[in-house]
């Protein structure tokens, strides 16, 4: 077993949950080896050089950034992905369930070793776990990238819908080409973003579908007003959302792309569902 581990996810969660789940394979006996993140793309290159090596299990430990990184990096025909969640918001395994955020558990998950196959989007030459977006959410991202003290999420979402300016969008989906003018649109696997902002609260992320997420401004109401429905997942049946099922989907936009909150420019948003192409284990704590 190889553990990919960034130590600093999550405040320092993630040595934390390093030190839980390798006590618990010491206990077992049970051999693996730590490789430990240092900078920006170094899971995605280890993930590789470990895949030409012949790993055949692959431990991503830390928040969806380096969950994204390993995704990048793995050979699905050589190695299967175990996931341990070990960063602030942790929104893929959260919302999805696919692994529990008691690190032992995790990582007992992964030594019980029952596959499961998850899918995950193709946006270009890059793959994505959970959400892929743009607009409002790359924009809240760059401000608590940039906060020295370190705003968070939702915080920064309330601030920048206070001055937030729509932008015009050609989404091509289901042989229909529409223009729209939105505050954001996400291409979703899973469920939500931000720490618990539930952007996608009916995607599921073995359905072999992607939801389609646009929100528009709103006629009659400022913007702001329409926050708190969208963090608690309300928002979709009102007339500022449009959800649209599909396998692809085609987004023109002069804006930068979010996939799984790393932020990517001059990115072509073209959009596909890559069904079962996840390997990873069966999280023992779904019924």
């Amino acid at each position: 077993m190889e553990i990919i581990a960034n130590k600093t996810s999550g405040k320092g969660n993630g040595a934390k949950c390093l030190s839980k789940a390798t006590a618990y394979l010491d206990e077992r006996g049970i051999p693996y080896t730590v490789h430990e993140t240092t900078r920006v793309g170094h899971a995605k290159a280890m993930t590789q050089e470990l895949c030409a090596s012949g790993a055949d299990v692959i431990v991503a430990l830390g928040g969806d950034g380096t969950f994204h990184e390993v995704l990048n990096g793995i050979d699905f025909a050589k190695a299967r992905l175990g996931l341990v969640p070990a960063g602030r918001g942790n929104d893929f395994a959260i919302g999805t369930k696919a692994a529990s955020l008691d690190p032992v558990k995790a990582i007992a998950s992964i030594v019980d070793g029952t596959p499961k196959e998850l899918d995950y989007i193709q946006i270009s030459d890059k793959r994505c776990l959970n959400v892929g977006g743009t607009g409002l959410d790359v924009e809240v991202l760059l401000k608590t990238a940039k906060s020295k003290n370190k705003i968070s999420y939702v915080t920064s979402l309330f601030r920048c819908l206070l001055r937030y300016k729509p932008y015009h969008v050609q989404v091509t989906a289901n042989g229909e080409t529409n223009d729209y003018d939105c505050i954001m649109v996400g291409v979703c696997n899973g469920t939500q973003i931000g720490g618990g902002i539930r952007l996608s609260p009916v995607s599921i992320a073995d359905d072999g579908k992607l939801d389609v997420i646009i929100m528009e401004k709103p006629k009659h109401v400022p913007t702001v007003f329409v926050m708190p429905k969208f963090v608690k997942g309300k928002h979709m049946n009102e007339p500022y959302t449009k959800r649209i099922i599909c396998e692809s989907v085609k987004i023109q936009t002069p804006a930068p792309v979010q996939l799984d909150g790393e932020i990517y420019y001059d990115l072509p948003f073209d959009a596909h569902i890559v069904k079962n192409g996840v390997k990873t284990f069966e999280n023992s704590e779904n019924p």
